[in-house]
């Protein structure tokens, strides 16, 4: 006897999530509740004449939490919401069917889980239809706030971030230093050694997501008792963070060499960040910070409305010793045998600077305001010597002067240095008052 398939219907839930329940991610818990005042007052928008955005899309890694902060931004909205993920994310026709209902139960929430999934079609790998889910979007008068989330924000087609759309964009990056604790210490309610050093531990696990960590307590207690032990160690917590990360067995030593590595990149970033601050003052950082992301050890974030456009040769000259800043530190701090790659692109943006300053922007004093863009179609290797003789004197001499610079100001390098290994980050505020407003005149040297 044949059996009638139930339609599977979209259905209107309620969330039992708070932002309470999400570990970490302070700062991006502030920004979504000033979304949802936002969106709970529209009339606080009148007076600049834009219309109540109607979507919201949360992007970055794995197993971070994008989906906790979707439902939780629901609960503190004390709205309902309908769900669209997997398969049913090809499916127009289901789409347009929950959109209906959330509008005929507005004001209400649609989340659209991890839209950029690709799909097979008539056995192609193919995106999500965003075009057609940007017009169902757009023909929605009623109050439906559409929380999508994605793994990458380059896979989304920007017809869906345009205005009126996705219109905020919200990155959620790695587990901070708070979420990591809080599952290290969800392990620590195991049997352990108490001699653990928690806060050693949380800083090996940066980058890690969620599900990792999970996985390391659980493969960390099946390994107690694989050994005939009766507690977890250190020393096994390490390795089962190691074989995670790297996908074999690491000796202890190489993994110590994790917490100086860790430790080296706070005076790199450090040693960046003093000298922006020192030599481009009207650059505003908004935060330093040693913790993982998109596939960096560490940054310094910019403002990028403080960015110049027209670059004068004292700002360019500053710029390269800023970019050298970061391997001066770690070589005053470790000696130059201890030398890594770390400073590879910094050190690649540095030659780019000194390279155009000399060839296109005319600003080296013996060869003189040429640019060569033109002349090289037709010969290679014009000035090809004289162009290598100040190129490496420029490199030279900004390493010189970076060295006197970073002597000259190497307490507030350290003390900056010593506030990220604590905390991971430092923001704007805090950056100021430990550097604080000194203003140094720095003449380019004479020879350039």
């Amino acid at each position: 006897m044949a059996v009638k398939k139930i339609k599977d219907s979209p259905k209107l839930k309620k969330s039992e999530i708070s932002f309470d329940d999400v570990v970490g991610h302070k700062y991006i818990k502030e920004r979504l509740k000033g979304i949802i005042k936002i969106i709970k007052n529209p009339q606080m928008l009148e007076p600049f004449d834009v219309t109540i955005p109607k979507g919201l899309l949360l992007y970055g890694p794995v197993s971070v939490g994008k989906s906790m902060l979707a439902k939780a931004f629901v609960k503190e909205a004390r709205l309902t919401y309908i769900e669209i993920s997997g398969s049913k994310l090809f499916e127009l026709s289901y789409i347009k069917e929950v959109y209906e209902i959330a509008s005929k139960h507005a004001p209400c929430v649609v989340i659209i889980e991890d839209i950029d999934t690709k799909g097979i079609m008539q056995g192609a790998i193919t995106n999500v239809s965003f075009s057609d889910i940007a017009k169902v979007l757009e023909s929605v008068n009623v109050m439906v706030f559409t929380i999508a989330t994605a793994e990458s924000l380059d896979e989304i087609d920007p017809v869906l971030t345009s205005a009126q759309k996705l219109d905020f964009l919200v990155e959620v990056s790695e587990l901070d230093k708070d979420a990591r604790r809080f599952f290290i210490e969800k392990i620590m309610k195991k049997p352990h050694d108490t001699k653990i050093d928690i806060e050693r531990i949380v800083r090996y696990i940066a980058g890690m997501s969620a599900l990792e960590l999970e996985r390391v307590g659980r493969m960390a207690a099946l390994s107690v008792v694989e050994q005939d032990k009766e507690l977890i160690t250190e020393d096994i917590l390490i390795e089962q963070i190691n074989i995670i990360k790297y996908g074999h067995k690491i000796e202890k030593q190489m993994v110590e060499s994790l917490e100086e590595e860790l430790k080296m990149t706070a005076y790199h970033e450090a040693a960046h960040a003093v000298l922006s601050v020192l030599l481009l003052p009207h650059i505003k950082i908004e935060q330093v910070t040693i913790a993982p992301r998109s596939k960096m050890l560490g940054f310094v974030s910019y403002n990028d409305e403080d960015q110049f456009s027209n670059v004068t040769k004292e700002e360019l000259f500053h710029d390269i010793c800023i970019l050298l800043a970061g391997r001066v530190s770690h070589v005053k701090k470790r000696g130059s045998e201890h030398m890594d790659s770390g400073a590879s692109n910094d050190l690649s943006q540095a030659s780019l600077q000194v390279y155009a300053a000399i060839s296109t922007l005319g600003m080296d004093k013996e060869l003189g305001y040429i640019n060569l863009n033109a002349v090289n179609s037709l010969d290679n290797y014009f000035l090809e010597q004289q162009i290598e003789k100040r190129f490496l004197h420029w490199m030279h001499t900004a390493k010189q002067h970076t060295e006197k610079l970073v002597d000259e100001h190497w307490h507030k390098i350290e003390a900056l240095a010593l506030k990220l290994i604590e905390q991971e980050i430092v923001e704007s505020d805090e950056l100021f008052r430990i550097i604080g407003d000194q203003k140094i005149l720095d003449k380019i040297p004479e020879s350039l």
